[in-house]
């Protein structure tokens, strides 16, 4: 038997500062495919009897049809032993489980697992080292089985929905400065709390025209009964060729857009008592009240085979979930005078192989939240010097185009070349969007082309949450430069070419993003750059600008051989002037590998390589 994890998740947890021994984590993954880890929680309980709330609270914060496949376990002495020495146990892991669970059984119980993996942590034998060794089993109630590793890649199959709705709750507490908030919060979230788990929810599809309720049953005109998740987006595709519209499909091949399901209120909590008419109390006195909605937004990824039942109770369970998120976000930021709206913010951390669903209070700034930000940083095992979860960079990987209609990382799906196959290759981490000539109705041909790269550049420090700030024009480009003292007044609004060093001044300006720089005297000599560039993407993965005569590109990758120095680039092209078309872009390779050919062979050039701030 196999597990699959990928190469930088299991690097993630070797080098992870773990504390103590026994229970200390989830392994996350697909619900229908137990041996593929794809993230890992850590957990924060400090009693047995807490470990079901913590479940709750992490199962919330990864896609419906994510589940807890197994759990991290950091092994004590005699259990480490075993596993270093080949001699694993089923007596060994049950007594080392005692400590935690009580027993396996109750393990598997509590997970509601028939098996589980276990992913072992012990001691390094290399005193100078700080990895764990790691090793993993599956574990059922009777036997343990070694289970061997493939850090191969790991392709996601699943079919993506997103669930939302707006449900508006209404606080009221006495009194004008409304102390006890906590109280109504905690009553209300439990009121739709029982009304969820009562069934009294449907679940829409196609603008509510075809519904899923109570255990799964399915209504709607023009189809039949759906078995699995597939007949949905069936249904759907045909529905749209019926009304003759145009089906949503990405341009981009990695990116598929989110089926939209809605959720509706069908009836009322079945325990309310139906023998006696509706009683109104009228009860004077000074109260405060605060109108809330409580944004429901679940992401949903399952596999095309899952029975439509199973998908509704995944349903019923996710929306119970994010209400208790919901719960506990308010009570953690409400203060005595004001109650701060939730709101559910999605992320794709490229350390991860699942996207991860956060509530945040939506009023409130970045930095107000780093402390919230570090706590779950820890728990998914991210490490700090990077914003892998602010606002700013919420919900970009679900969308073909960014906002605007601006095409997104058009250098996805594109080969290297066969020339540098064998050499080493390194690509622009992270999203972007692709900014060219004559867009945003602006005519800039002939000149602009460093303008566009730049904004380019800005767009991967905002969709990485370096920062909100809107991806700047021709004239704040100009305006920045004139207030940073690099230009004159005149220069604003004017026509004028800028280069490598403008566009670092105004990084700094505006994002107060450092840069370095690598000239050479000639094209011929760009070869030279190879082991720079790799350095380049491998630490920082921003963006370059490359400027030479009179043209500016930016550079998305490099693939260099080091043993024969041949090296190609990946280029993104500024000069392009057609609409939005990705097959166009590609194929008449305004986004593409170049050799060395590609360069002005007499032109000296200059490249700005933005560095990534250090921040939460």
């Amino acid at each position: 038997m196999t597990v699959i994890i990928s190469h930088q998740l299991n690097e993630a947890i070797k080098n992870f500062p773990w504390k103590g021994s026994g229970l200390n984590g989830f392994l996350i993954g697909q619900n229908e495919d137990p041996s593929t880890i794809l993230a890992v929680w850590q957990t924060a309980i400090v009693d047995v009897s807490e470990i079901g709330q913590d479940i709750d609270h992490c199962l919330s914060c990864f896609p419906c049809g994510k589940d807890i496949i197994g759990i991290v376990v950091v092994a004590s002495g005699s259990l480490a032993t075993s596993f270093q020495s080949g001699n694993i146990s089923f007596e060994g892991m049950e007594q080392d489980m005692s400590r935690s669970f009580g027993s396996i059984e109750s393990l598997l119980e509590t997970l509601d697992r028939e098996s589980v993996v276990v992913m072992c942590l012990c001691g390094s034998n290399i005193s100078s080292s700080k990895e764990w060794n790691t090793f993993f089993v599956s574990l059922t109630k009777s036997d343990v089985k070694q289970l061997d590793v493939d850090h191969g890649t790991i392709f996601d199959s699943a079919v993506r929905m997103r669930l939302k709705a707006d449900i508006p709750i209404l606080l009221s507490t006495p009194g004008q400065q409304g102390t006890n908030w906590s109280c109504q919060i905690q009553e209300e979230c439990t009121k739709l709390q029982n009304s969820v788990l009562a069934h009294n929810f449907a679940f829409g599809f196609d603008s509510n025209r075809a519904l899923i309720y109570k255990g799964g049953m399915s209504l709607g005109t023009n189809f039949r009964n759906w078995k699995i998740v597939k007949d949905i987006k069936k249904y759907l595709k045909d529905a749209a060729e019926q009304r003759e519209e145009e089906l949503v499909r990405s341009s981009n091949k990695s990116v598929q857009k989110p089926i939209e399901v809605s959720l509706l209120q069908v009836g009322s909590d079945s325990r309310d008592d139906p023998s006696h008419g509706p009683i109104i109390a009228h009860k004077k006195g000074t109260f405060s009240s605060v109108k809330l909605n409580l944004p429901i937004d679940i992401l949903v990824e399952v596999k095309e085979d899952l029975a439509i039942q199973k998908l509704y109770k995944m349903f019923i369970e996710a929306v119970s979930r994010q209400i208790a998120a919901f719960e506990k976000c308010l009570e953690g930021f409400c203060q005595c005078d004001q109650v701060f709206s939730p709101q559910v913010y999605h992320f794709k951390p490229s350390l991860l192989d699942t996207a991860v669903s956060l509530v945040y209070p939506r009023e409130m700034a970045e930095d107000e939240l780093e402390n919230e930000r570090k706590t779950f940083h820890d728990r998914l095992l991210l490490p700090k010097d990077r914003p892998w979860l602010r606002k700013a960079s919420a919900g970009i990987f679900l969308n073909p185009t960014a906002p605007g209609g601006y095409l997104i990382n058009p250098h996805l799906g594109l080969n290297v070349p066969n020339s540098v196959k064998s050499g080493t290759v390194s690509t622009v981490e992270g999203y972007y969007s692709y900014h060219h000539y004559m867009q945003d109705r602006f005519n800039d041909d002939k000149w602009g082309c460093a303008y566009r790269s730049l904004q380019t550049i800005v767009s991967w420090f905002k969709y990485q949450g370096y920062t909100d700030k809107s991806i700047p024009g021709h004239r704040d480009i100009q305006e920045a430069l004139y207030k940073c003292g690099d230009k004159g007044e005149k220069f604003v609004g004017s026509k004028q070419w800028i280069g490598s060093f403008e566009v670092s001044y105004v990084l700094d300006h505006l994002l107060g993003v450092s840069s370095k720089f690598i000239n050479v005297n000639s094209g011929a000599e760009l070869a030279s750059t190879g082991q720079q560039l790799l350095f380049h993407f491998q630490s920082q993965g921003t963006p370059v600008m490359i400027g030479g005569g009179v043209l500016a590109h930016t550079i998305l990758g490099v693939a260099y051989d080091e043993m024969t120095g041949d090296i190609a680039f990946l280029i993104l092209d500024p000069h392009y002037t057609g609409g939005e078309d990705l097959k166009l872009v590609q194929d008449k390779g305004w986004c593409g590998w170049k050799d060395m050919k590609f360069w002005d062979q007499t032109a000296h050039y200059n490249m700005c390589l933005p560095q990534r701030p250090t921040v939460i």
